[in-house]
């Protein structure tokens, strides 16, 4: 990105004249890059570009609704860092744009500070036999940070659209453009897990879960949408989140089934209790602190999304099939008993 752009993006977006110092690359992906700007007056902000045209982005209405999305979400919370707006751009800058397939979104936020996201921390740390202080006081933190979205409640008081909320984020769980659906269809013909002619009964039993919490309005609070090691930044002492996406509202266990499925993906890969430890302190923090004791079944429906994802080597590559294969089998034992639990 060019110093005259970011300038641009900028000063449209905090409606005043800003003048970039430094521009730095911090994240690439396959859906967006990520840019560190410093500005003239020694302040951060950091840049987020959408870039790809395909898994779930085919068409630029989607690439708006997801960061518009991001906007909102994160900015409910009051939270730092805030989101500060989104910018589309055409041939000129404008507020409510005409959307082409030519046209670009940013997402302007501010810049949390430096550090390093709590998947390389704990990936680091995979020759520990047990938790340590730091690793239980990384998880208070990062309990109270989603138990603040968790507290958020829908601001209607009629059932009826209260379970048609609810019941959206149901579907959405294997309807999404970035979920299960996109996720499988990318499977080869010949894949050793999930291919074409396992998916059917897999599907099945995603299709059973969202019958079975049907109408669970009550269960509804706000949701970070992608609640993941990646996207905790640990700075400092201090851990702060980032890339609040795509369910606004939904069951508690959609974030928590995320965070959790890390911690029982990597215990799999490395048969170390340490990992076991991590998840089973992390839940039973999150149920001090909110008297959800249904969590450890509600979370068996986003398990069944994450299975497809760590099954599938181009998400998660350079992992030994037979690991694969005990993660994918857990999860289905999951999925059929309605709730978390540990294979003997």
């Amino acid at each position: 990105m060019e110093k005259v752009k970011a300038e641009k993006l900028l000063s449209t977006a905090l409606k005043k004249q800003v003048r970039v110092k430094e521009i730095r690359l911090i994240g690439s992906g396959y859906h967006s890059d990520g840019y560190k700007i410093t500005t003239s007056d020694n302040k951060h902000y950091f840049i987020k570009q959408v870039k790809s045209h395909d898994l779930g982005f085919e068409f630029p209405g989607r690439k708006l609704s997801s960061l518009a999305l991001s906007h909102s979400m994160n900015t409910r919370v009051k939270a730092f860092p805030r989101s500060i707006g989104v910018i589309a751009e055409n041939k000129e800058l404008e507020s409510i744009p005409e959307i082409t397939d030519d046209t670009v979104f940013y997402n302007i936020q501010e810049y949390g500070g430096d550090g390093k996201n709590y998947l390389q921390i704990i990936e680091e740390r995979k020759t520990r036999k047990h938790m340590g202080k730091d690793d239980i006081d990384e998880l208070k933190q990062v309990v109270d940070f989603i138990v603040k979205i968790h507290k958020i409640k829908h601001p209607s008081k009629d059932k009826k659209q209260l379970n048609a909320v609810y019941n959206d984020y149901l579907r959405n769980v294997i309807g999404h453009q970035e979920y299960t659906l996109q996720l499988l269809h990318a499977f080869p013909k010949d894949a050793p897990i999930l291919s074409p002619k396992q998916q059917a009964d897999y599907m099945g039993l995603l299709l059973e879960q969202m019958h079975y919490w049907k109408d669970r309005s009550d269960r509804m609070t706000a949701l970070h949408g992608d609640f993941w090691a990646a996207n905790a930044i640990l700075s400092g002492k201090k851990i702060y989140f980032v890339d609040y996406s795509r369910m606004p509202w939904g069951d508690p266990a959609m974030d928590i089934g995320f965070w959790t499925s890390l911690y029982v993906f990597m215990w799999h890969n490395t048969k170390n209790d340490y990992y076991k430890e991590l998840n089973d302190k992390f839940l039973e923090l999150y149920i001090d602190k909110t008297g959800d004791k249904e969590i450890l079944k509600a979370i068996s429906y986003p398990f069944g999304l994450v299975g497809i994802m760590y099954v599938h080597p181009t998400w998660v590559p350079g992992i030994l099939p037979e690991v694969r294969k005990s993660f994918y089998e857990h999860v289905v034992a999951i999925l059929k008993r309605k709730e978390f639990f540990w294979p003997k």
